[in-house]
């Protein structure tokens, strides 16, 4: 049943053996504009519209996720405004060192005196409540060390305010210095309590 359809149009006597007449492909196309030439080109300027819309759709989209992408933020940050300019000063911390080798030097000496005092403390449970109440005290020198930072990078570099950082490294010390006295008195009169027990 099957037959070929080239074997068909060889012995079908309807279509003209001599082709196709001239100009065919003239007249086929007017006819095809005649009849749908304006919704042809209706369809194709709606998909021109459409095809703006989706470039639109794409720009905004990108868009959105270049702002909130983390790196578009660091961009951001570089560009000067002033929001970035009061959200930058209130995370960057700046150093004394940052200023003048000098003041690197006292702050280095401050900073490692303080830490070898901190690592030489000998917490136990009979001082636990004493160094727990001189490190409250510390943490709130630290807490103005950090408020004393912010006003140095607000208002700039005067004088007033590096002595500020300066004597508030040299507090810091010196309560640990007074920590250190105390804990030694608290574990001479341990001592002495032993020492009378036992005699």
């Amino acid at each position: 049943m099957a037959q070929d359809i080239r074997e068909l149009l060889k012995n079908d006597l309807s279509v003209p053996s001599e082709g196709l007449k001239p100009n065919h492909e003239a007249r086929f196309n007017a006819r095809l504009d005649a009849n749908f030439g304006a919704q042809a080109k209706a369809k194709a300027e709606g998909y021109l519209w459409m095809k703006i819309a989706a470039v639109l759709v794409v720009l905004i989209a990108v868009t959105g996720l270049l702002l909130n992408n983390p790196f578009s933020a660091s961009i951001q940050q570089q560009q000067p405004t002033e929001a970035n300019s009061v959200a930058s000063a209130e995370t960057t911390k700046v150093q004394l060192s940052d200023f003048s080798p000098e003041y690197k030097q006292i702050e280095d000496r401050y900073l490692a005196s303080i830490h070898m005092e901190l690592a030489q403390l000998n917490v136990n449970d009979d001082n636990k409540a004493v160094v727990d109440a001189f490190m409250g005290q510390l943490e709130e020198l630290n807490q103005e060390y950090d408020r004393l930072n912010r006003d140095l990078v607000e208002t700039g570099v005067n004088d007033q305010n590096i002595q500020s950082l300066i004597d508030n490294l040299q507090f810091r010390l010196d309560l640990l210095l007074k920590l250190k006295e105390k804990l030694n008195e608290l574990q001479e009169s341990q001592f002495d309590e032993i020492k009378t027990n036992t005699v």
